[in-house]
């Protein structure tokens, strides 16, 4: 009934222009946005309710028409009269993106534009190919990868403009900056930097909703478009992955102990960094400029409050990137962010706000925290790991191989006696987290730092413990890189043995 409503109200439009044959413009398809009245209008009071059902062109004058509902009634209002309506707070999330568009004037800019629809054809092919070089630093946990793309489906838009083709996804990346990226294409990447840099779902979801609210406003597409107005089309896309098409793609293993710490396999900081270029990044559209951020900023804030999560989560996570970077003397040529200087300047768009912590984030990310700590001590940022896993102890989240890689950072950066002393007893309280189940990692760790410590009949002793534990180990039957690595540990501890035999 009310598409007939809207095809008779079009009729009339053309009545009323004479009879022209040009054809009215569709420009929203329909919506539904409610508001009410801010005064009089056609004999209608103030705080009449209305509701945004369609906007129009008219084919003359070019000029915007507005589709409304008063009490059952259809009307039109020019774009110069719209003022009189006051938006109500959005109820669905259909209804808050319809909102958004309106009040950020995408359905006129996509009208006067278009939508570029042979760019973006270009950029999905770019960010495919990106993607897939991505899927070497892919951070490969089930659990955490569910739990971020919950947090994302809940807030992500759908079929908010059926001219936009790009399917929204996000992934989970290793890195250890505090990044969050929205490629053109609707692909987001969540760093496991992030994930450790932040202490709460509210503050999550605040990142990925500002990141999403930059695809929505077309952000990324509009830069890409004016970045290429400036170079030949083929010189521009030839220089998107100039910066990781040298670059070396092969996996940095740490000694093995990726093994022996039963994490996933670690990537390289060079890897990492070759394909989280700021070229790469700034070609693909991601660049964006003062007034890009504070706008999908402010959406940002009223998603939040519209999924019940705590706006105050974006000033709460941008203070602690910026605190990231501040502790490692790190304010300029940022790659996400640029500068904590601009950091700092969307905190006071946003609204300072009180640290925010959630046990039970704490709790599901602390696994991803032990895992970058060692890709920081697999890359020798050994300040780092430590800091990484004293936020795990101090949270009582502290797992047998924080401990392990807590030592082995402490033993890189310092040799006096209080730490040796101290390492000792890291190491006392990662066997007794590990209970009855024997962490050759601890033995070995043990040996060195008995080594260390001068003490080697002690280390002997630990060293024929080790043996043990590898021959039982190897008595198992394992087959390819575990039995190769079993073996030359076995000739090292038994080398090692010998020697001191000697001393």
């Amino acid at each position: 009934m009310k598409r007939f409503t809207i095809l008779f109200l079009m009729a009339c439009l053309f009545a009323a222009m004479g009879g022209a044959k040009p054809k009215v413009k569709d420009i929203s398809g329909s919506i539904a946005i409610n508001g009410e009245l801010k005064k009089n209008y056609r004999n209608t009071p103030a705080g009449t309710p209305v509701i945004i059902r369609r906007i129009i062109q008219n084919p003359k004058t070019f000029s915007l028409l507005y589709a409304i509902e008063i009490n059952g009634i259809q009307e039109t209002i020019p774009e110069e009269e719209m003022y009189i309506i006051t938006l109500s707070t959005p109820q669905t999330d259909r209804e808050f993106w319809q909102q958004a568009y309106f009040k950020n004037q995408l359905y006129k800019h996509f009208s006067e534009r278009g939508y570029r629809h042979e760019l973006r054809r270009e950029i999905d092919e770019e960010c495919s190919e990106y993607l897939d070089r991505l899927h070497e630093i892919a951070y490969q946990d089930d659990y955490i990868t569910s739990y971020v793309q919950g947090v994302f489906a809940k807030l992500a838009p759908a079929g908010i403009d059926p001219n936009r083709n790009e399917q929204l996804n996000v992934r989970v990346i290793q890195s250890t900056e505090p990044d969050a990226y929205m490629l053109p294409n609707g692909s987001m990447l969540i760093s496991t930097g992030l994930l450790c840099t932040l202490d709460s779902e509210d503050e999550l979801a605040a990142m990925i909703a500002t990141e999403i609210a930059h695809f929505v406003l077309d952000h990324q597409v509009e830069n890409i478009y004016r970045a290429e107005r400036r170079l030949k089309n083929a010189v521009f896309w030839g220089n998107v992955f100039s910066a990781t098409a040298e670059a070396a793609f092969d996996i940095a293993y740490w000694n093995n102990d990726s093994n022996a710490l039963t994490v996933s396999t670690i990537a390289s900081l060079g890897e990492v960094a070759s394909l989280l270029s700021i070229p790469a990044i700034n070609r693909l559209g991601m660049r964006y400029k003062t007034n890009q951020e504070i706008a999908s900023d402010r959406i940002a804030r009223d998603l939040l409050s519209l999924k019940g999560y705590n706006p105050d989560g974006l000033p709460s996570a941008l203070g602690k990137i910026i605190d990231y970077y501040n502790i490692r003397h790190r304010t300029e040529k940022i790659t996400r962010y640029e500068s904590t200087q601009l950091l700092l300047k969307r905190i006071e768009k946003a609204g300072k706000a009180e640290s925010q912590t959630s046990y039970p984030y704490l709790k599901k990310t602390s696994d991803i925290v032990t895992f970058n700590a060692a890709m920081n001590m697999a890359n020798q940022r050994y300040m780092d790991a430590v800091r990484l896993i004293q936020k795990n102890i101090d949270n009582n989240f502290a797992s047998t191989h924080d401990y392990v890689i807590l030592v082995k950072a402490k033993m890189a950066l310092y040799n006096t006696e209080d730490i040796n002393n101290e390492c000792l007893s890291l190491l006392d309280k990662a066997q007794e987290l590990a209970g009855n189940s024997p962490n050759l990692d601890i033995y070995k760790q043990r040996i060195l730092l008995l080594m260390r410590m001068n003490k080697q009949s002690k280390a002997a002793n630990s060293l024929k413990e080790y043996l043990s534990l590898l021959a039982k180990y190897q008595a198992q039957g394992i087959k390819g890189e575990e039995e190769e690595w079993t073996a030359k540990e076995m000739n090292w501890a038994g080398e090692l043995l010998d020697k001191i035999s000697r001393i």
